[in-house]
């Protein structure tokens, strides 16, 4: 009796525990893993250069101003982009290695649902954002606090705010797709093939439909497409648009046009779910 019943305690100890202590769990495995710090490093060391460059233009050229709220557009235009890719690989890193290394299959043999795994995987991208976001926001305000240049007392506008907003959504929608390719192929070499593939077939299907003016347009939609607009500062500062629109107009080019902010980010929330759906139905559906 006392060993019939010792066993599903063991499993209940193995499998259960609050969510605090699976996010605690799941913490100390990506700190362990060497993919993690030198992704995040390398985004870091990338980050850190533009911003001493920024300081550095600033000392040697009177005509350069790094300082807020006037820089925000350059701080995060780095982060922009290259964050959303070195996202979606790390996120693939992260957990299609559950997989390849069978732990999936042995946390839910021990007891964890399929449901809570999904949800700890899903906080690790979700981590990786926040991370991904803050860092260069934490790099670009200490320049600007070591640039000799003054910050004004507007420190963030609205501009800059749709700006970050359009930042954060990249980070969301590319580390959504890497967590989908990660669950769906379980494997991170073929699921970061998969990703380079789709970069370049949307690359080239772009500049054939783009020849067609009745569907130029539709481009836009893309995914990754998408993600550029999100993070071109022209999209979010009207006065960036106008120069650059000037710029055109003397070379005789048509007007540079973005699709609606609000039709923007509806996409991008749409991108979002339908990922992490797939993702989610192939965790539920598929053997481990």
């Amino acid at each position: 009796m006392t060993a019939a019943s010792g066993g599903p305690r063991g499993t209940a100890r193995r499998g259960g525990g609050g969510f605090g202590a699976l996010l605690g769990n799941e913490l100390l495995k990506t700190r362990k893993r060497l993919a993690f710090w030198v992704t995040a490093g390398l985004f870091a060391v990338l980050n850190g250069g533009a911003t001493v460059d920024s300081v550095r233009r600033e000392m040697e050229n009177a005509d350069w101003t790094f300082a807020l709220p006037e820089s925000w557009d350059s701080i995060l235009g780095v982060p922009g982009d290259m964050g959303p890719y070195f996202l979606a690989l790390l996120t693939i890193l992260l957990v299609a290695s559950e997989f390849q290394w069978r732990t999936a299959r042995q946390n839910v043999i021990d007891g964890l649902s399929r449901d809570r795994f999904y949800a700890s995987k899903l906080a690790v991208m979700l981590g990786l954002v926040v991370l991904f976001f803050a860092l260069p926001l934490v790099l670009g305000v200490a320049g600007t606090l070591a640039s000799p240049g003054e910050n004004g007392p507007e420190l963030v506008r609205e501009t800059d705010l749709s700006n970050m907003v359009g930042y954060a959504l990249s980070l969301l929608m590319l580390g959504s797709a890497g967590l989908m390719l990660a669950m769906v192929i379980r494997s991170s070499g073929p699921a970061m093939g998969v990703l380079f593939a789709y970069m370049l077939v949307e690359q080239f299907l772009g500049f054939f439909l783009r020849r067609f003016d009745a569907i130029r347009d539709a481009t836009g939609y893309f995914p990754l497409a998408l993600r550029q607009t999100l993070t071109d500062g022209r999209f979010h500062y009207p006065e960036r648009l106008a120069a650059f629109n000037a710029s055109r107009a003397q070379n005789g080019q048509p007007p540079l046009e973005f699709m609606d902010h609000g039709v923007a980010v509806a996409l991008a929330l749409v991108y979002i779910a339908a990922f992490l759906a797939v993702a989610y139905v192939s965790m539920r559906k598929r053997d481990l």
